[in-house]
């Protein structure tokens, strides 16, 4: 699948926890109806944004045990797929999104590891707020995952 190109979700906001109830029950439907889908199972509740992290998650097992975490970008109306990995190192390990047309169907964006993987430009950073630019020189993240499902406090 080639590298779609994502930096137009680079935008005000898109960067901070944004609590969208709406958004984030269509995304868990999704989520249901994905993994139960492909004979998997939805393993945790959902961790809503917090500090330190400003997507929502929730813990999947595929129908051959592989666990993921299946994210959501609730101000991009993005989601994303990382494996497990220990607590204290704060970068994903991104993985493709099982069933990525049923969050296409549901008016989600879903995006690739390959797509995460894509290195920051200055460039994309110009419609981000100050103070989000301001996160990126602290944080330094490297990738465009980094940025979309961050860390920053």
């Amino acid at each position: 699948m080639p590298c779609v190109p994502i930096i137009d979700l680079l935008r005000a906001g898109v960067t901070t926890p944004h609590p969208d109830s709406a958004r984030c029950a269509t995304w868990l439907a999704s989520v249901y109806e994905s993994i139960r889908g492909a004979g998997g199972a939805v393993t945790t509740s959902v961790e809503d944004p917090t500090v330190g992290r400003n997507y929502h998650r929730t813990g999947v097992r595929l129908s051959d045990g592989t666990p993921l975490y299946v994210l959501l970008n609730s101000a991009a109306a993005l989601v994303a797929a990382a494996q497990p990995r220990d607590p204290h190192l704060i970068t994903l390990l991104f993985a493709d999104v099982p069933g990525g047309e049923i969050y296409r169907r549901a008016g989600l964006r879903v995006a690739t590891a390959e797509e995460l993987e894509q290195p920051i430009e200055d460039r994309y950073l110009q419609l981000l707020t100050d103070e989000e630019r301001r996160d990126v020189a602290y944080h330094r993240p490297g990738r465009l995952g980094d940025l979309l499902f961050n860390w920053f406090d």
